[in-house]
């Protein structure tokens, strides 16, 4: 219920004494035992009225330190839940430390490419105007290795350090540009947050521009394109194709993501899969050219558009998942493309210099 407190807690049900009554038999964070939580829910007017009662302490010292964790993790996760009905804003991103980076694949092959003498940490693809990493002198290709004494190995080492920091306080961070390893002091920042229209059929226009403009980038980095070039792949680098299955793939998902939010079922995903090979090259079997991969990417940009559309009486009232939503899908709109047409631009220049170096041998 709370990432900022650390209070996690599971609870199962016991009871259901009426319609609009449920007990949890509940179990904190480090609590010497299961305490109970009663939720009941009365019509008043045209809204609705929540009681939330958590009873079953114990007696002792491990019992009062239970207590006070909760009393907060209750504060801290109400607070949150008035802001998603009053703004739709979710405290626990507003208020998150942000670094300011976007990552990138890493191995071995990258790692030599690039020349970094390590072949773990975080590699980045760039750095978010304005924000820490930027400021602290951080760029594309830079690998972090350590952050706050922490050794980072990969993107999710991030998160646990983070989780102890709050917006304004400094971390060290240590990582490697080539072969030269450096260290610079970093500022965490808050996320900035766009000033989001959370009507739906709005949101969905502006999401229909930026959409344009991905497109357009994206068919002329591929203007000229053969469908061999497109083809080709080195070691475990994804071929231009490859790169437009991922971005038809993760443009697909949003109509499940919506779909699952009208539905209620607002769990937390990263969205678009897990990037299996195998799938990626199961799209580009079915859509095999690279005119037809493109356009694929477009229809799938203009069904979610329409699926926002034709959601909107339902969206409309649910300010949580539009906010949501909106810091998703244009909070950085197109920053995600852009980096896979940067790697398939990469990959051509691979392609057209093998291809020359086999004609001149």
């Amino acid at each position: 219920l709370s990432w900022d407190t650390g209070w996690y807690a599971s609870g199962t049900v016991v009871t259901m004494e009426k319609p609009n009554r449920v007990t949890l038999e509940w179990r904190g964070k480090d609590a010497p035992g299961a305490t109970q939580v009663a939720v009941t829910l009365e019509p008043a007017g045209e809204s609705t009225h929540v009681q939330i009662i958590h009873s079953g302490f114990g007696e002792g010292e491990q019992w009062d330190a239970s207590r006070e964790l909760s009393a907060g993790g209750w504060e801290t996760g109400l607070e949150n839940l008035e802001s998603i009905f009053d703004t739709g804003a979710d405290l626990r991103v507003t208020r998150r430390p942000m670094l300011g980076i976007m990552g990138n694949d890493f191995n071995e092959e990258i790692a030599a490419s690039i020349g970094v003498p390590v072949t773990e940490g975080t590699r980045l693809a760039d750095v978010v105007e304005g924000m820490g990493a930027e400021k602290a002198g951080l760029q594309g290709d830079d690998v972090i290795v350590e952050m706050d004494g922490v050794s980072i190995r990969t993107w999710e080492d991030l998160g646990p350090v983070l989780q102890n920091r709050q917006a304004g306080d400094v971390v060290t961070v240590v990582f490697y540009r080539g072969e030269e390893k450096q260290e610079v002091e970093m500022e965490l920042m808050g996320r900035p947050i766009p000033d989001l229209d959370l009507d739906p059929v709005a949101f969905a226009q502006s999401y229909r521009e930026a959409s344009a403009l991905v497109m357009e980038e994206l068919r002329e980095a591929l203007d000229g394109v053969s469908e061999s070039e497109a083809e080709f792949t080195e070691g475990d680098g994804w071929s231009v194709k490859e790169n437009l299955a991922h971005l038809a793939v993760v443009e697909e998902w949003n109509l499940f993501t919506i779909t699952e939010l009208l539905s209620d079922n607002e769990w937390q995903s990263a969205g678009g899969g897990e990037n299996r090979r195998e799938q990626l090259r199961a799209v580009v079997r079915t859509t095999p050219t690279v005119e037809q991969l493109v356009e694929r990417i477009a229809k799938a940009n203009e069904e979610t558009c329409s699926m926002l559309e034709e959601s909107a009486p339902v969206l409309s009232a649910r300010k949580g998942v539009m906010w949501r939503l909106g810091t998703n899908m244009l909070h950085f709109p197109g920053g995600h493309d852009r980096d896979h047409i940067q790697q398939m631009t990469r990959e051509l220049e691979m392609a057209r210099a093998a291809a020359g170096e086999k004609a001149a041998a």
